[in-house]
């Protein structure tokens, strides 16, 4: 009988976790921080990298209103994105793209890529991109914010990166 515990412990222990994907609430809020600096390479034609864009099905009512709000009204602060969604999260990396305003070609205004992962902490690696277009629609210039972070579920999480900044909130 004793064997057939530690036999049905061992058996416990070494099996591989069943972890449910309970879904999170992720909420970002991309704004300009700054005067506009461009980066020394316009956007890539492949931005997206076959990224699925966000789904309008996964949209959810933003939680943090009050806070974009704040942001627009405050001196040298303007509001360029502000998406909230659900999305279920596991060890392996979930990449989704965004993308605001009228497209030009293969661009658009202001379009990104966000690749979140769930392990001990969040990975979240963004790459964005605010264009700025020419008579003609052609692409002159481009402005990116590129970072990785962890992030714990629950935590507002701000990146500074020159003249663009990001807010991300990931909570279960």
């Amino acid at each position: 009988m004793q064997s057939l515990r530690r036999l049905a412990l061992l058996a416990l222990l070494t099996a591989p976790p069943v972890v449910a994907q309970e879904p999170y609430r992720i909420e970002l809020i991309l704004f300009r921080q700054a005067a506009p600096l461009e980066a020394s390479q316009r956007a890539p034609h492949d931005w997206a990298h076959a990224a699925p864009r966000l789904e309008a099905a996964a949209r959810r009512a933003p939680a943090l209103d009050e806070l974009a709000t704040r942001l627009d009204a405050s001196d040298g602060y303007r509001v360029l994105l502000h998406e909230t969604w659900r999305q279920r999260l596991d060890d392996q990396s979930v990449r989704l793209s965004l993308a605001q305003g009228q497209s030009h070609f293969e661009h658009f205004p202001l379009q990104g890529t966000l690749v979140l992962r769930q392990g001990r902490w969040l990975e979240v690696d963004a790459r964005f991109w605010v264009n700025r277009f020419g008579e003609y629609g052609q692409l002159l210039a481009s402005e990116q914010l590129r970072q990785k972070v962890r992030l714990r579920p629950g935590e507002l999480r701000y990146i500074d990166h020159n003249s663009l900044g990001l807010l991300i909130k990931a909570s279960r």
